[in-house]
């Protein structure tokens, strides 16, 4: 699928502008606010923070609260900050959402593609995949409490295409996530969670739920430098990328999606 999308170009998220469609996925236990200033200042658009319970914000848990919660106010100068969020009780969901917004985020994300047993036996993360119903109630609560000083804040919800291998269940969630709960728009990872990060990615799909989806839909997922970026969001027709293993220790990547950087990073750029 050809697009005429750019990905240095600015969008919108609900009623939020992104300056531009190159995004920091949520990184469990990377993603705190000194690596999205560094993802913010070699050109991301956008960056989600490490996934962050919300029973710990429930219970006002000291790590969370001071730590995972923190939002550096260089990050914002550079683009929107979001904060990822995942549990399974939609009262609590709502509590924490609107405890996020009131710190100033700028906008939710809701995990529902983790496949990590812990997160997942609680009935959180990919867990929601086999729980439509639930989870179409969790991003309703997360919608109604996400709402700042300067109003309502988008809600975006990260997904897998499915749980098991070849089941496309996150493909009809997330359609029900955007109609009835009013989700702003989904990050989609189009692997099933039980093969977690192998094997090649279902970019048919994504481009399925592209043309299907009256919201934007942010690819991630097997976008390991540059040029697999590139083909990708072109072969799709995805409205952003959203880099996660791939930017690990080599932020320059966003710089090369953005703003065209071409030479590779040096032991000055290491240090600088």
């Amino acid at each position: 699928m050809s697009t005429t999308k750019r990905l240095d170009e600015p969008w919108m998220l609900g009623p939020l502008r992104v300056p531009n469609r190159v995004l920091l996925a949520p990184l469990a236990g990377i993603g705190n606010w000194f690596v999205r200033l560094q993802a913010k200042r070699y050109g991301a658009g956008m960056a989600v923070s490490e996934m962050v319970s919300t029973h710990a914000i429930h219970h006002r848990n000291d790590k969370t609260c001071v730590e995972m919660l923190r939002i550096d106010p260089r990050e914002q100068a550079g683009g929107p900050v979001s904060i990822q969020l995942f549990g399974e009780d939609p009262a609590v969901m709502r509590e924490a959402a609107a405890h996020v917004a009131a710190l100033g985020a700028d906008a939710i994300d809701i995990n529902m593609g983790c496949p990590v047993p812990k997160v997942c036996k609680t009935g959180a993360g990919a867990a929601m995949l086999d729980d439509p119903r639930r989870a179409v109630e969790l991003a309703r609560a997360a919608v109604a409490g996400a709402v700042g000083a300067g109003g309502p804040l988008p809600v975006t919800v990260k997904l897998r295409s499915g749980v098991r291998r070849g089941e496309t269940s996150g493909f009809e969630l997330a359609q029900r996530l955007v109609a009835d709960a009013g989700v702003a728009a989904i990050a989609f990872h189009p692997r099933s969670a039980a093969v977690q990060h192998k094997g090649e990615p279902d970019y048919a799909l994504v481009a399925r739920l592209v043309e299907a989806l009256d919201a934007p839909v942010i690819l991630t997922g097997g976008l390991h430098d540059a040029v697999s970026a590139r083909r990708a969001f072109e072969r799709t027709g995805a409205d952003a990328v959203m880099l996660a293993r791939g930017a690990l220790g080599n932020p320059w990547l966003f710089a090369e999606l953005v703003h065209g950087r071409s030479r590779s990073p040096t032991r000055a750029d290491g240090v600088d």
